[in-house]
């Protein structure tokens, strides 16, 4: 009975030691996402002055880079999605 225990608190120390220092090796998407993010907030903290933009017959004066910028990240994220989604659809058809 007293060598179960003993194995059964080896085995969690193991476990948890293990985890704990390789979750960037084992998780690099959600460390993509990370860095992802901090760049986005270094990107929107340096861009908070007013500019103006034409967009064909309109100009449009004094809207913050931050608005502009991040239209353009939602856009992109998007359309991003809807071709991935689009060519996973394609590619389960086929």
């Amino acid at each position: 009975m007293e060598q179960e225990s003993s194995v059964k608190k080896s085995s969690i120390v193991a476990r948890s030691g293990k985890k704990s220092g390789q979750w960037l090796i084992t998780h690099p998407v959600g460390a993509i996402q990370l860095l992802g993010l901090v760049l986005l907030i270094i990107i929107v903290a340096q861009n908070l002055e007013p500019t103006s933009i034409d967009i064909l017959f309109w100009t449009l004066v004094d809207i913050p880079k931050l608005l502009l910028l991040l239209i353009s990240m939602v856009t992109g994220a998007l359309v991003w999605e809807l071709v991935k989604r689009t060519l996973l659809r394609r590619k389960t058809t086929a």
